[in-house]
């Protein structure tokens, strides 16, 4: 058989930490939208206030998914932390309104350097693309922004289809909307419940994203442990051509 013929039909993708690295979303959003108001601040008097006003901040309540609360929780998180850096009034309000800006159009955050080449590789060989992720509905316009939109065919936030990882229905939507059997498909992500094992529940094929080799425990159940977003790719289309 054309080992072409073997190749999965889809690939699916987590975004945050697997394709666009959310590592310094907090500090950088936080400090860049400080240095305007008040420029003698350093990054690390933000990231004191941030420690300062953990007790004090909002608490998340699930569903999560829920895209209004969601962005509500973020914005009462950002006015928490511009009181612990001592601003009020006009001040604070330029603050919250541009930090929260920030967050929302994903400025701070950085494309994973060996995602645009792996998701590249896929396309050409013919596969589909699409993302699952949990995120609001601002997950098509950030990744428009990053230049990765392009790749993809489907897309399934969670905000937007009012459910999340790792409810298997999240998966299968998407599968549905790409229009292929699970067993056809790979998901990518680093959130080995959310993501390896949700993808695997659902019958897809799941590759974990885990640099620092945390999830041992997972091997065996036919979850594929990956340092990288392009080891991953190696890894789904040796082991399609070996099927």
């Amino acid at each position: 058989m054309d080992p072409q013929s073997r190749l999965p039909r889809a690939v699916f993708f987590d975004v945050g930490d697997t394709l666009l690295d959310t590592s310094a979303m907090l500090d950088a959003a936080l400090y860049t939208a400080l240095v305007p108001i008040d420029p003698a601040r350093t990054i690390d008097e933000v990231r004191a206030a941030v420690g300062r006003s953990g007790d004090s901040l909002p608490q998340r309540r699930p569903p999560y998914h829920v895209a209004r609360e969601n962005a509500a929780w973020w914005i009462d998180r950002y006015r928490r932390v511009g009181v612990e850096l001592g601003l009020a009034g006009e001040a604070l309000e330029r603050f919250v309104d541009s930090v929260s800006q920030s967050h929302f159009q994903g400025d701070a955050l950085s494309i994973v350097p060996d995602a645009p080449p792996a998701l590249r590789r896929l396309a050409e060989r013919g596969i589909a693309l699409g993302v699952i992720s949990n995120w609001d509905d601002t997950l098509e316009p950030i990744l428009a922004r990053k230049g990765l939109h392009r790749f993809f065919k489907v897309f399934v936030a969670s905000a937007v289809l009012g459910r999340a990882k790792p409810d298997p229905r999240v998966f299968e939507h998407a599968l549905k909307q790409m229009g292929v059997a699970a067993g056809d498909a790979w998901h990518v992500g680093d959130d080995p419940t959310c993501d390896a094992l949700g993808a695997a529940r659902a019958g897809m094929r799941a590759a974990l994203l885990d640099p620092f080799d945390l999830y041992g425990q997972l091997d065996g159940t036919g979850i594929v442990r990956v340092k990288r977003v392009g080891e991953a790719v190696d890894r789904i289309l040796a082991t399609s051509d070996q099927r």
